[in-house]
């Protein structure tokens, strides 16, 4: 019977197994290291494109800096005329007040009533003077209630007062002014008013 030696075939085999596995391990180690470059050329150049970006960013701005700051030098200016124009418009809105609330309080004072002395202060009308009775004071009172400026207005002062041997009702009032209510009341006053010359002509013609 005829043996045969198998063990350097076998130790061939295992060799050239081993072979192939480092060739496999290689070209594996090979392909990371390439996809690793790649990604890091990639990388790399949206890093550099980045850079680039923010760089002519930058200078934009720096270029836009003196734009901006004239802008922002407008628009101080422009709130500047806004707040004179808001305080024309609030002066030429309340130029007519004193007449207003004036001929107002003329039409709601009863008779036998007198003022000895008005006084307006940050939109506050202090009303003084002196009336036959009190019955008089509190008409007058219930009379501002249906004023729009003064619909507000307190007794702050009451008290007799002798003059010229006649005893009358020393008062003062406090009224808060509606300032706000103006434009209603000239449109009261000017449907009040009485008809002009012109406007009778006009009318009759």
């Amino acid at each position: 019977m005829i043996k045969i030696n198998l063990l350097p075939v076998r130790a061939e085999r295992r060799k050239e197994f081993i072979r192939k596995q480092l060739s496999i391990a290689a070209l594996a180690i090979f392909f990371a290291i390439a996809v690793m470059g790649l990604l890091f050329v990639r990388l790399q150049g949206q890093l550099n494109n980045a850079e680039s970006s923010l760089a002519r960013t930058n200078k934009k701005i720096r270029q836009l800096a003196p734009v901006i700051k004239k802008i922002e030098t407008y628009k101080k200016q422009k709130d500047e005329i806004s707040k004179k124009i808001a305080v024309i418009i609030d002066l030429d809105r309340y130029r007519l007040a004193p007449v207003v609330v004036l001929s107002d309080l003329n039409l709601q004072r009863p008779e036998k009533l007198w003022f000895t002395d008005l006084k307006e202060n940050s939109r506050h009308l202090t009303i003084s003077g002196v009336a036959i009775d009190n019955e008089t004071i509190v008409t007058f009172l219930n009379n501002l209630k249906q004023s729009i400026p003064l619909q507000n207005s307190d007794l702050t002062l009451l008290r007799s007062q002798n003059i010229k041997k006649l005893e009358l009702k020393k008062f003062t009032i406090d009224c808060p002014l509606n300032l706000d209510a103006l434009p209603e009341m000239l449109k009261k006053l000017e449907s009040a008013a009485p008809v002009s010359i012109s406007e009778e002509e006009g009318q009759n013609g």
